[in-house]
């Protein structure tokens, strides 16, 4: 199965990130062995009943990474979307014949979009029960600044700028930065006093040349899966349900709506073109809808 051109098409045509691409790869690399398996030789002799085999054999297989067994649904709808879009690009590319097994498994496995903020006590319990101070600032940035996995990964020691305000005679602290996001948009982010702080305390350690703000333990710059395994790690060791680190921005999503922040300025914080996408990212309160309520009926009285 040769996934390589589609995966170039995706690159150039849709200017899909690193990521995607890799983890595409890895999807279309997984069905390929999958299907050697069962000795089929191309995507026509792929059917109905193989593709159900797939997602049986996906949702038992053994997940050593966090003890337990098969897939997560997310997952699986990713990896089905994978092999759904390769089948559509070889139609594309003249096997007009060739049909695609997953087009009417859609919407079942269809990707939800409710959003899974960490609830406050969980979050708390994880940000508190951090000794390492690296690892404090890299999570603290996580739910300060909505970052994704992959632009944190591009921080560097001077990434943050720090600014200072006196206001009523008290000297408040925050900071802000740049990084490139989907698409090769770069977007601007902000930064709050309390994780500034630790930012600050954690620069304070650093004595090497790194221009890297996160260095893992061979003193490189820290991976993607590093940052994942590691807060795997910590959530074992705390006691806290696994947490993936992608719900890290839902929990930022959601602070700031419940905070009241205009829904404009949340599409561009979160580096979205619409906000349809950004509403995906917050789950309002109980408290919220009640006071927008109560507050649009005093409204309608005066």
């Amino acid at each position: 199965m040769d996934y390589e051109p589609y995966l170039s098409h995706l690159e150039m045509k849709r200017a899909a990130s690193v990521q995607t691409i890799r983890a595409y790869r890895s999807d279309l690399k997984l069905f390929d062995s999958f299907l050697r398996e069962y000795y089929v030789a191309s995507l026509s002799g792929v059917s109905h009943a193989l593709i159900n085999e797939y997602i049986r054999h996906m949702r038992d297989k053994t997940n050593p990474r966090f003890g337990r067994t098969g897939l997560a649904d997310a997952s699986i709808a990713r990896r089905l979307a994978a092999v759904s879009g390769y089948f559509e690009y070889v139609r594309a590319a003249g096997e007009y014949d060739l049909r695609n097994p997953l087009k009417d498994l859609a919407g079942k496995w269809k990707k939800e979009n409710e959003p899974k903020p960490v609830d406050e006590l969980t979050l708390e319990l994880l940000l508190t029960g951090i000794t390492n101070l690296r690892d404090r600032a890299l999570f603290n940035l996580f739910v300060a600044s909505g970052l994704r996995i992959s632009e944190m990964y591009q921080l560097n020691i001077d990434s943050i700028r720090i600014q200072s305000e006196e206001i009523k005679g008290v000297t408040h602290y925050g900071g802000s930065g740049e990084v490139i996001g989907k698409g090769g948009k770069r977007r601007r982010f902000c930064v709050d006093e309390a994780s500034v702080v630790i930012y600050a305390e954690y620069l304070l350690t650093r004595t090497d040349n790194d221009p890297a703000l996160f260095l893992s333990e061979r003193k490189q710059r820290m991976s993607i899966r590093a940052i994942q395994e590691t807060l795997a790690t910590l959530c074992k060791r705390l006691g806290a349900p696994h947490i993936n680190v992608h719900r890290l921005r839902h929990t930022y999503a959601t602070r700031l709506a419940n905070g009241g922040i205009n829904s404009a300025v949340l599409r561009d914080l979160m580096g979205h073109k619409s906000f349809t996408t950004t509403s995906g990212y917050f789950k309002l309160s109980d408290k919220t809808l009640a006071l927008g309520y109560f507050s649009a009926m005093e409204y309608r009285k005066g």
